[in-house]
């Protein structure tokens, strides 16, 4: 972890409120309040002060080569987890025209419409098996990628790939995908970290051991090729991204194409967003760029910083219920209709006539609304937990914290839009972390009697 959890909330927000004044954003029919700017500020004093509390800033300790992780049987459940979502996804998708994105949109609007309704969800049972299911592929490809010496291409793509890929499809968002790419970034960097590149020392040696010498940058070159990712696989991490990022443009390209066309859109979002792009220095992107690469720029960086705008919103005008939860965290959300559908419609009714309903609260905004101020406990508690992680990993005693990194890291990053347990699913991604962490076992060395120096005994 190169920053502190706090350091790196703090980094967070700073870059966002810069790209938010720097971008020519213009708010239409909605204000920017000094009370919701105080409270936001609270929430994130109160996370910076609960990861301080478990852990200041330090130095990294080496971390001891001989001890290692025995994933079998992490290994054996998420693969079994990942081979169920990959059936159950198939039995949903069966019969259905996936790549038909217009339907897609329309499916997906009902769906909102349904929950703001407080409607029971249409989905099958096929699809909510493995709406429970897939989330634990994220656990896998940070494995894969991360923590094995080679890791195995098929691997990857049976079980950390191809289950996100049949959940977005079946859902017809790009949120599984986006998470996908992301998730197998940080394992890439982790295994870095992990298995860093060794360098032949660069010494004079005594001529009895200069020919042993001339054979290290031979042995070192075949070390790193064994620890460190081919072209291959680095190539087809490419690829993906690409057809990912088509994927996205082709989605925003529909939707618009549904709502009138690029141009009308720009003139829609003023009014259903509140937020249009005519800003200062505007006329000099759409000169540059065009309207359609303008209109992209503005899409993705507005999903980048709605939070802001629309949590400032929350703080200052929100008088609803305390949603419980059920705002903040898609399985929540799906359980309560069943139990009380009157109880979520009313809440999001609220929301709907704040013009906040549909769009990202930030994790900060979305715990006013399921608890008002009491979510500064969790946040406390969040905080706390990611400064536990930092601690644990900065002392280089138990290698299985490396795989917490990712999602602590990408938990806060993403506080732009949700708490990390609201995030694509997030709470049920992290129940499969916790279980992967816990069947994970360390595996280290300790010197016997009988053993020689030179092939130390490992232990469980």
């Amino acid at each position: 972890m190169k920053f502190h959890p706090a350091v790196l909330m703090i980094l967070t927000w700073v870059i966002a409120f810069a790209l938010f004044f720097i971008l020519p954003f213009n708010l239409v029919g909605r204000t920017m309040s000094l009370y919701g700017y105080l409270i936001l500020f609270l929430f994130l004093a109160t996370f910076c002060g609960g990861a301080l509390m478990a852990s200041r800033p330090m130095p990294q300790r080496p971390r001891d080569p001989a001890i290692t992780v025995d994933w079998r049987r992490a290994d054996q459940v998420l693969m079994g987890v990942a081979l169920m979502a990959i059936i159950f996804f198939g039995l949903d998708l069966y019969g259905k025209n996936v790549f038909d994105l217009a339907s897609a949109y329309a499916e997906r609007s009902d769906r909102a419409s349904d929950l703001l309704n407080g409607a029971a969800s249409d989905s099958t049972l096929w699809f909510r098996i493995g709406f429970l299911l897939y989330p634990a592929s994220y656990v896998t490809l940070v494995r894969e990628i991360g923590f094995r010496p080679k890791p195995r291409a098929w691997r990857v793509a049976a079980f950390g790939l191809l289950p996100v890929i049949l959940a977005a499809l079946s859902m017809g968002g790009r949120g599984p995908l986006l998470f996908c790419i992301i998730f197998a970034a940080y394992g890439y960097n982790l295994r870095r970290q992990i298995f860093p590149p060794q360098k032949a020392p660069q010494r004079t040696l005594p001529a009895a051991r200069r020919n042993a010498a001339a054979v290290a940058p031979a042995q070192d070159r075949r070390r790193r090729a064994h620890f460190n990712l081919g072209p291959g696989p680095k190539v087809a991490m490419g690829v993906l991204a690409s057809l990912a990022m088509v994927y996205f443009v082709q989605v925003f390209i529909t939707r618009a194409e549904v709502g009138g066309g690029i141009e009308e859109m720009f003139g829609r979002v003023g009014l259903n967003w509140g937020v249009s792009f005519d800003g200062h220095f505007s006329g000099l992107f759409y000169s540059t760029f065009g309207v359609e690469t303008t209109y992209m720029i503005f899409v993705f960086a507005w999903y980048a910083i709605q939070g802001i705008v629309i949590s400032n919103s929350i703080f200052t005008d929100y008088d609803g219920p305390v949603l419980l939860g059920t705002y903040g965290v898609d399985l929540i959300s799906a359980l309560m209709r069943r139990i009380n559908g009157g109880f979520v419609a009313d809440g999001f009714d609220r929301l709907l006539q704040m013009n906040v309903y549909g769009f990202v609260p930030s994790a900060f905004g979305s715990l006013y609304v399921d608890f008002h101020f009491f979510g500064l406990l969790p946040c406390l508690g969040w905080g706390w937990l990611t400064g536990l992680v930092y601690r644990k990993v900065k002392g280089g005693v138990d290698p299985r914290y490396l795989l917490l990194v990712p999602f602590v890291t990408i938990g806060i990053v993403w506080s732009l839009n949700n708490t990390p347990i609201g995030l694509s699913n997030g709470l049920v991604m992290h129940f499969w972390l916790l279980i992967a962490f816990f069947l994970a076992r360390t595996v280290g060395v300790r010197p016997v009697a009988k053993a020689s120096a030179s092939r130390p005994v490992r232990f469980v």
